[in-house]
């Protein structure tokens, strides 16, 4: 009789002790991270030069490395539309919103942020981020306000400028090397910053149409823009433009576009480059060329991805893996992995954890186990 009594009494304990851990867990709303072996609907990707890299997911901020991307929460109704890592220091992130004109400031990877308005003269949202860790600059690219310029002081981010434009920001970038550069990029015009950022001025001698931008911390610095048809050209300075298309294929007479460029923070020196040949005049007519890698800063690219379907829109490189590449296309925002880049082992989205236990099942768990108590005292 006392075994049958105290037999009862411990699983009467345990029961009391698991339902009182559940209700705890819903009153603070406890959730497992949502983690994706691989994403669906990238928008915007940030390589880290240390630590892990972010993605902007279907207006969600990931953080992660290839098969393993960790949902990185943010303030309630952001939807974001870009992200930048600090190349100095991994947990300096910020996020750009595409409903308010607003940037947001973690120092912590993501586990608080600090909202910073840019106008309230302007409706739009951020299209584009780019950090200058040097100068601690931030610069942020608009749909409808251009180009701010923001200085990170430590205890906040003050406004100290702004590029005014008619048309929409397609790519921002800067230099994290102490020479100040940064470009903006808009769907026919590029403007480079002078004074670190205070001046701006529009680049009239690429006898092209720009197309894509990137900018390599390499020493020196080297910047990078894709054209309509002239394919890649690279600077030092911003003002003098050499072609860098070794490998590329550019042949006289054809017309040799660069759709998207990217660099890999950790190798700077590794440039990947995204192609496709334009035919006609009247109207025009678009062929996908293939995805090229160079190793040694656009001096010569062999092809990583020869001949594809579709044409390439984006390019999202992982960190310290030559070769390693993922590419978005005009028909997908799902990474499709070229050359050395992993494949995803799953497709599903991995399921979230339940948040906790409803009321009603608290409530009969707490029935239950004061029945059970009683029933050990009877």
């Amino acid at each position: 009789m006392n075994a049958r009594r105290i037999s009862i009494l411990v699983l009467s304990l345990i029961l009391i002790a698991a339902v009182f851990a559940g209700a705890m867990n819903v009153l603070r709303g406890e959730t497992e991270p949502v983690v994706r072996p691989q994403l669906a609907n990238v928008r915007d990707y940030s390589p880290a030069a240390q630590g892990p890299s972010y993605a902007v997911d279907g207006g969600a901020l990931f953080a992660g490395v290839p098969n393993y991307w960790t949902q990185v929460q943010t303030p309630a109704g952001v939807i974001v539309s870009a992200v930048a890592v600090d190349a100095q220091n991994p947990d300096l992130v910020y996020i750009g919103a595409a409903n308010e004109m607003a940037i947001y400031r973690s120092t912590d990877a993501g586990d608080s942020w600090d909202r910073i308005p840019l106008t309230s003269e302007a409706i739009g949202g951020v299209t584009d981020l780019a950090l200058d860790s040097v100068q601690r600059l931030v610069y942020v690219g608009t749909d409808t306000a251009g180009v701010f310029r923001l200085r990170d002081v430590g205890s906040s981010v003050i406004v100290g400028g702004q590029l005014l434009l008619e048309e929409p920001v397609v790519e921002v970038a800067a230099d994290s090397t102490g020479k100040g550069m940064a470009f903006a990029r808009t769907q026919w015009n590029l403007y480079r910053a002078e004074n670190f950022g205070m001046t701006w001025t529009t680049v009239t001698n690429l006898k092209s149409v720009p197309t894509a931008l990137a900018i390599a911390n390499t020493e020196p610095a080297k910047v990078y823009v894709g054209t309509m048809d002239r394919g890649l050209l690279v600077s030092e300075d911003g003002q003098t433009w050499t072609t860098a298309n070794e490998g590329l294929g550019l042949v006289p007479g054809s017309r040799l576009q660069v759709n998207d460029l990217a660099v890999d923070p950790q190798q700077p020196e590794v440039v990947y480059v995204a192609t496709s040949y334009l035919y006609g005049t009247s109207e025009v007519h678009e062929a996908p060329a293939g995805v090229a890698m160079s190793t040694d800063s656009a001096e010569a690219f062999h092809p990583i991805a020869g001949q594809m379907d579709v044409v390439v829109a984006d390019l999202m490189p992982v960190p310290g893996m030559t070769g390693a590449v993922y590419a978005l296309t005009t028909q997908s925002r799902t990474p499709l992995a070229l050359g050395n880049a992993p494949v995803a082992t799953e497709v599903a989205v991995a399921p979230a954890a339940e948040s906790g236990l409803s009321f009603s099942a608290i409530l009969a768990w707490i029935v239950a186990g004061l029945a059970a108590a009683a029933l050990a005292f009877a």
